[in-house]
């Protein structure tokens, strides 16, 4: 029996006689395609605001995973990235990505600042920043920049001082993962501030997203290597250890699914794939920065954008077939990669740590 929790009649109606969450959604479709030829102005309000329970199952909607989005536009308006075609290299999808260039110059500065001002969202769900807000706010008199000033150097203080390696890679998955999945975080794993020398174990990542209606995982794993000549040795550590993450899911789910750490709109979503109640899907996402040792080349932007995606290409095409054979086939084949060369990587990390 499929439920629709939507509060609309005309959905409650077709959700009763729909046997399934597939055919409900093709109803709706056919029947908003109708509306909109027919030209009666009736469209379907809350078509893609849906959320069913299906033989016990709870859902969330698109919609409002939407709502527990952060803001990437404004990093990514600093970062060039571009698929990685025609190279034999397993996976769904490969990327490369870049700190982007305006004319001749990189805009580092301004990528390590917005990567930085990322750091609150990643420590802290929308809902928590509020709530943590409203009471600054009341205990600093509604002095607005002093009660934001305070929470920020809350979030920085959770940083483990002098490892900006693990942290500067986590990031960046954090917000790869939003601005090219939809996902956001299903499970934080920023390390308590009572704990900050604790790494935590499993999946750099779990991020929650949707497709066709089914929930999708994406686990994620980065890796950072500052040391020259070092690409092949990265990716076969970001391979091991995304396979290992996927490998040890449910049980690190169990750690979690009853804790804070877990989004509240997202928790009884969490418990439902734990539970084994509801169909879903695990993507694999890598992220590998590492320092590159061919210089940048080009009289303009467009040629220093071709040359930045001609040395990532060069990179992955001179990975060895052999790296991938100890593998499952079909876990490779959910695996979408991202590549990220950096210049001095050394002192980037430097400028990044809060």
């Amino acid at each position: 029996m499929l439920r629709c929790r939507a509060g609309y009649p005309v959905l409650e109606d077709l959700a009763r006689r729909c046997p399934s969450r597939s055919q409900l959604r093709f109803n709706l479709a056919f029947r908003w395609r109708s509306r909109r030829r027919s030209g009666s102005g009736g469209v379907i309000r809350g078509f893609w605001n849906l959320s069913c329970q299906v033989g016990g199952e709870t859902l969330v909607s698109q919609v409002e995973l939407e709502k527990l989005l952060g803001n990437t536009a404004s990093l990514f308006s600093h970062i060039y990235h571009f698929e990685c075609s025609g190279v034999p290299f397993p996976g769904r999808t490969r990327r490369g990505a870049a700190i982007a260039y305006s004319d001749l110059g990189e805009r580092r500065p301004d990528f390590v600042r917005e990567l930085r001002s990322s750091i609150v969202s990643w420590v802290y769900s929308s809902s928590r920043f509020s709530s943590m807000l409203e009471e600054e706010l009341k205990e600093r008199g509604y002095d607005m920049g002093n009660a934001v000033s305070h929470i920020i150097d809350l979030a920085h203080s959770k940083f483990r001082s002098g490892f900006p390696r693990g942290q500067f890679g986590e990031l960046l998955l954090f917000n790869f993962l939003q601005h090219f999945f939809k996902a956001p975080a299903l499970l934080r794993k920023m390390p308590l501030t009572t704990n900050v020398a604790v790494e935590r174990h499993g999946a750099d990542a779990i991020h929650l997203g949707l497709t066709d209606g089914k929930p999708v995982i994406f686990l994620g794993e980065a890796k950072t290597y500052t040391s020259n000549y070092k690409f092949a040795t990265a990716l076969e550590a970001a391979l091991a250890s995304i396979v290992k993450a996927h490998s040890e899911l449910m049980t690190e789910l169990d750690l979690y699914v009853y804790d804070e750490f877990i989004e509240e709109p997202l928790r009884s979503v969490a418990k439902d794939i734990k539970r084994n109640k509801v169909e879903f899907e695990v993507q694999l996402v890598s992220i590998v920065s590492y320092t590159e040792t061919k210089k940048v080349s080009g009289a303009n932007q467009a040629e220093i954008d071709a040359s930045l995606e001609a040395m990532v290409v060069k990179r992955i095409g001179e990975v060895k077939k052999e790296l991938f054979d100890s593998h499952n086939e079909n876990v490779l084949a959910r695996m979408h990669f991202f590549f990220l060369p950096f210049w001095d990587l050394e002192s980037l990390l430097k400028e990044f740590e809060p």
